[in-house]
């Protein structure tokens, strides 16, 4: 929990509802309790990428249950019920179908696939350049933005994991060389109210930044971005809210003195700092 201030939101938090995280919702909740934050978004993986580690997995009803228990000991904070999309430009609806007509606080939107080649792993950049497939990339994340029904768009420029997996520079500049396509993928969330992730994950893993990276950020907030998260993508030890205040930090040197939680899929303002 290294760098934790008081009194923010983590909007990234994933429970043993997703197959990929290891610490229960109540363990999180009283925990958070414990690090002085104001809440939890927590978020559920529903997939449907063929290739998926966590496909087929998400449980409504599970879900639900976990929600319960974690409310009863985490009483001290704010918990938000929150799912997380992948590639919801392709699998809307059936992660709706999914979610069984409950309703959440807030969805959140992920690109971890492009075709099939996994962008998180060394194996999604083999034969191909880096190049390509983040062009590839912001324009899905466009599509994303554009016809799917979710409130946050999640840790935008991941590709980079993947990246400093195959041993390859992780510096190139999206905001350089894609303006336009920035542009319009910005236009769309500002257009839409989604909200962009500030995801510190980067932090702790080789690729040291954020996702996005604060030029990128930067770009956004010229554009007129003003509804950005803060979430740290804990799945668990040793990293659990891992680079919050780094993250807060950097939102603020971006020209940010606000971040925001979605309540019954409304934004909602807190201060910085």
């Amino acid at each position: 929990m290294t760098g934790i201030p008081g009194r923010l939101v983590d909007m990234h938090v994933h429970t043993t509802d997703s197959p990929d995280a290891e610490l229960e919702a109540a363990e999180l909740a009283s925990r958070a309790a414990g690090a002085g934050l104001r809440g939890l978004g927590f978020v559920a993986h529903v997939d449907f990428h063929p290739s998926d580690f966590c496909t087929g997995a998400f449980s409504a009803g599970g879900y639900d249950a976990s929600f319960g228990r974690a409310a009863i000991s985490g009483q001290e904070v704010m918990l938000l019920k929150g799912v997380e999309i992948g590639e919801p430009h392709l699998f809307m609806g059936r992660a709706e179908e999914a979610m069984a007509g409950r309703r959440y606080d807030f969805v959140t939107g992920a690109l971890h696939w492009v075709g099939d080649r996994l962008l998180l792993d060394a194996e999604g950049f083999a034969g191909s350049t880096p190049e390509e497939l983040v062009e590839r990339y912001i324009l899905e994340s466009t599509e994303i933005a554009s016809t799917s029904r979710i409130d946050i768009l999640a840790h935008f420029g991941i590709w980079r994991r993947g990246l400093a997996r195959a041993g390859m520079p992780v510096a190139l500049d999206e905001a350089a060389i894609w303006p336009g396509l920035l542009g319009r993928l910005f236009e769309a969330m500002i257009d839409r109210g989604i909200a962009l992730e500030l995801n510190t994950a980067g932090l702790r893993r080789r690729e040291a930044v954020t996702y996005p990276t604060p030029a990128v950020l930067s770009t956004y907030r010229r554009l007129g971005g003003r509804l950005v998260t803060l979430g740290s993508d804990t799945h668990g030890e040793p990293h659990v809210f891992f680079g919050l205040s780094r993250g807060a930090e950097v939102l603020a040197a971006a020209g940010f003195d606000r971040a925001f939680f979605f309540r019954e899929g409304e934004p909602v303002p807190y201060p910085l700092g």
